[in-house]
């Protein structure tokens, strides 16, 4: 099923910001050993159509134990460990300036699927390091649960054990310092933190509890 590795996404910056902590965050972990597996961080585009092409080339190429995608959620105090992927796009427009004719995600597909990381636990294990997170019931409508539908679909079609989850991580200082208004923020090493321990979280229940 696997050879030990993890499957690490990020975006790229969006909606006028120059940097996407979501990628930074990923990008920083390439390479790392967590629980004896190996993470693989790939960068998604912010555009429609291109991001479920990537992430079932990099699941067919990979074939990783899990597929963790981090999406930014400016405004959002916590890191947010999403619950439900569901088949439904926004008329919102992405990097390109495309907006999506079709609302679906898949025609015909699942109105939407569970993460089968271990949401809970790991939202528990972060809860535990200090470091705010929630489990969240709503991904939203735009890249962010158009990728985590997309890999929990093709997972599914294919017959894999590969674990799907996504976590939706605050902006940082840098990027509302100067804002009109408060915003909330996380400093990036705490986000690291944070998505270490749930790569962690997810490895060792592969290995205890799968």
């Amino acid at each position: 099923m696997s050879d030990g590795k993890l499957l690490l996404t990020g975006f790229e910056p969006f909606g006028g910001d120059q940097v996407n902590p979501s990628w930074e965050v990923a990008k920083s972990l390439d390479g790392a050993e967590i629980g004896g597996f190996r993470v693989v961080s790939r960068m998604l585009p912010v555009q429609w159509g291109t991001v479920k092409d990537n992430i079932i080339s990099l699941i067919d190429e990979l074939r990783p134990a899990v597929v963790l995608s981090l999406g930014l959620a400016a405004g959002r105090p916590e890191i947010s460990v999403e619950k439900v992927a569901v088949n439904y796009t926004s008329k919102s427009k992405d990097n390109a300036g495309v907006v999506p004719v079709d609302r679906w995600i898949v025609p015909g597909g699942a109105d939407g699927y569970f993460a089968t990381i271990p949401a809970e636990q790991v939202v528990d294990d972060i809860n535990k390091k200090g470091i705010p997170a929630r489990l969240s019931l709503s991904a939203g409508a735009y890249l962010c649960n158009y990728a985590f539908y997309s890999a929990s679909w093709y997972v599914r079609e294919r017959g894999l054990k590969t674990q799907v989850g996504f976590i939706h991580v605050p902006a940082t200082p840098e990027m509302v310092a100067g804002t009109p208004k408060g915003s909330p923020s996380m400093a990036q090493g705490l986000i690291r933190e944070a998505v270490c321990q749930a790569l962690t979280t997810c490895t060792y229940w592969l290995t205890n509890c799968g």
